[in-house]
């Protein structure tokens, strides 16, 4: 229905903005000397809290109706199934190219692709009405 299509596309949004946060964190740290590994746990870190706020906030209307807590620890579980397929494909691409700032955003952005389906899905799940 309308409703579903709704929380698609605003999941979406809040996925690119997701997206350009995990990757202006990556590309900043590892710009710096940070190490690709440690700045990609860090740069999710920042993407999940922000899209977690927004998701509650504004695709699923979970406006206060559960503990911040509750929610964001389940939003967390949920969503560590995608952050390890996200996790294993940018590792495997960094492995195929020359590690750099740019190339682990190019590697983000192909580990992100993955983890999209698998997250959406959990996500509609921890904001569902009780």
């Amino acid at each position: 229905g309308g409703g579903l299509r709704r929380q698609i596309l605003r999941y979406g949004l809040v996925g690119g903005i997701g997206f350009v946060t995990d990757a202006g964190v990556l590309y900043a740290l590892t710009s710096a000397g940070a190490g690709f590994y440690r700045a990609r746990l860090a740069s999710f870190a920042v993407a999940l809290t922000v899209t977690w706020a927004l998701n509650r906030h504004w695709t699923f209307g979970r406006r206060g109706r559960d503990g911040l807590a509750r929610s964001y620890a389940g939003y967390l579980a949920v969503q560590l199934g995608g952050a390890l397929a996200n996790f294993l494909v940018y590792a495997g691409v960094l492995r195929l190219i020359p590690p750099t700032p740019a190339h682990a955003v190019l590697a983000l952005a192909c580990g992100s692709a993955v983890g999209l389906v698998v997250n959406f899905t959990g996500a509609r799940l921890v904001f569902a009405p009780r």
